[in-house]
């Protein structure tokens, strides 16, 4: 589980009172995982910005509601570089950006990269009738979609989430990952992009991440792919 917290809850006063606790958002995320974590096997919780605040906000909430028998969770920073990992290997997730260690929030954001073996399917959720959600819009970006022959059966898949609210997020990204495009193949047959029209995201992380699908929440794209020639796809969404 990934928990992006907002800037405001991360640099306000830490304060674990039973009100405080109950009433304001920056508590507010850290706490549901907490409350999930009883009844989820949750193995990894990585949260951006300040997760040093977690264990004094679980401590409280456990002091406060005095639950019986709540097991406890660790949680670890969502910063650029860290990795899990299936032990088969068919799933894995990287953080592509965060740095948690510089005091400043707009480089907080953690944009993560889920990277399967098998196809990934963005689904809407539908909350009255969760088995009748159905398959997000796709737009291509037909300047990347056409795979050389010798990658046209390699099946795997990658989604990178993006939730960046700061230009900082990809300039920084851009000043310390290579934004060459590689010279030898890219190896997921489909990369696509989850995440807001709004993004800062350049046409650098576009080309070097080999993107060649794009999914936003309102269905329009960013600004960096302006310069893209893109086709709407409702049929197949991350094949």
């Amino acid at each position: 589980m990934v928990v992006q917290s907002s800037s405001v809850g991360l640099t306000d006063t830490l304060t674990t009172d039973k009100k405080y606790l109950a009433s304001n958002d920056s508590a507010l995320l850290p706490l549901t995982v907490f409350q999930l974590n009883q009844h989820l096997p949750i193995s990894q919780y990585w949260q951006a910005g300040r997760s040093d605040r977690w264990s004094a906000f679980q401590q409280a909430y456990k002091v406060s509601s005095q639950p019986k028998d709540m097991a406890n969770i660790s949680v670890q920073r969502c910063e650029q570089g860290k990795t899990w990992q299936l032990g088969n290997g068919d799933l894995s997730i990287q953080a592509l950006t965060g740095w948690s260690k510089i005091d400043s929030p707009s480089v907080w954001d953690c944009t993560v990269a889920i990277d399967a073996s098998l196809p990934i399917r963005v689904l809407k959720y539908n909350a009255a009738d969760p088995l009748k959600s159905t398959p997000a819009t796709a737009q291509t970006l037909t300047s990347s979609s056409q795979l050389p022959t010798h990658q046209a059966n390699m099946p795997q898949a990658r989604l990178i989430l993006n939730a960046d609210t700061h230009q900082r997020i990809w300039q920084m990204w851009t000043l310390l990952c290579p934004v060459e495009i590689p010279e030898q193949p890219r190896p997921f047959r489909n990369v696509t992009w989850l995440g807001h029209s709004t993004s800062q995201i350049t046409n650098d992380v576009i080309n070097h991440q080999t993107i060649n699908e794009m999914i936003t929440y309102d269905d329009k794209m960013p600004e960096a792919t302006l310069f893209l020639n893109a086709a709407v796809d409702t049929t197949n969404m991350t094949p």
